[in-house]
């Protein structure tokens, strides 16, 4: 069986910078009525759940179930809103790196603290949603290595088994780690949050800048 390939969303399949979740921020804005809720809010490899969590704990208010499906609606409505900016673009050359695995018959699935509803508007804007088989998401858990076992307990499902072999692609330090929890090979990639001297400080099995380095690895 063909490894499976888990990929990061945000700084590994699709650029990070300034404007790749002004959805999520705008929707904070509209929450509160005040701007700027996100200033100083690290979101780098978390969920939405627990960043909204931290947004909440700053104005000293409660999370419940009503304040965050109140927030999901207003998030839905600016992911819409955007659906066909420019805000999300591919990174590097995920693009034709996830395709030449989809097309030799790869299995892909996402480790993401993205909400699903944020992933696939994303995804489809670029053009790779439909690559994926399988994916653990901002909703399935609040830590990182839990939504990672969501995601190889569904790519199970799906696939039958799990393969022998299986791969952790992303841009920080904490994908390295979420490699090592789930007894994968880890491949960092420096076009995100973290530099490549701090990915490498976590011995990653590849540091890389570009997919196509690692293309040989899955003839």
């Amino acid at each position: 069986m063909k490894p499976l390939i888990f990929f990061d969303i945000n700084g590994t399949l699709i650029t990070r910078d300034e404007r790749t979740d002004l959805p999520f921020s705008r929707s904070v804005d509209r929450f509160l009525d005040s701007q700027g809720g996100m200033e100083g809010i690290d979101t780098s490899a978390r969920s939405d759940r627990d960043v909204f969590m931290e947004v909440l704990g700053r104005q000293g208010v409660e999370f419940t179930r009503q304040r965050w499906d109140y927030f999901l609606s207003l998030y839905e409505e600016e992911l819409k809103s955007f659906a066909e900016s420019d805000i999300w673009r591919p990174n590097a050359d995920a693009f034709p790196f996830v395709k030449s695995l989809s097309e030799k018959g790869y299995p892909l699935a996402l480790i993401t603290g993205e909400l699903s509803m944020g992933a696939e508007y994303k995804l489809r804007k670029i053009g790779l949603w439909e690559d994926f088989i399988a994916g653990g998401f901002g909703e399935d858990a609040l830590r990182r290595f839990e939504i990672a076992e969501a995601a190889r307990d569904k790519a199970e499902q799906k696939l039958g088994a799990l393969p022998d072999t299986l791969y952790v692609i992303g841009d920080t330090v904490l994908d390295i780690r979420t490699a090592r929890h789930l007894n994968a090979r880890a491949v960092a990639i420096t076009t995100g949050s973290h530099s490549r001297e701090k990915l490498l400080k976590e011995n990653p099995d590849y540091c890389i800048a570009r997919f196509e380095t690692i293309l040989s690895l899955f003839n």
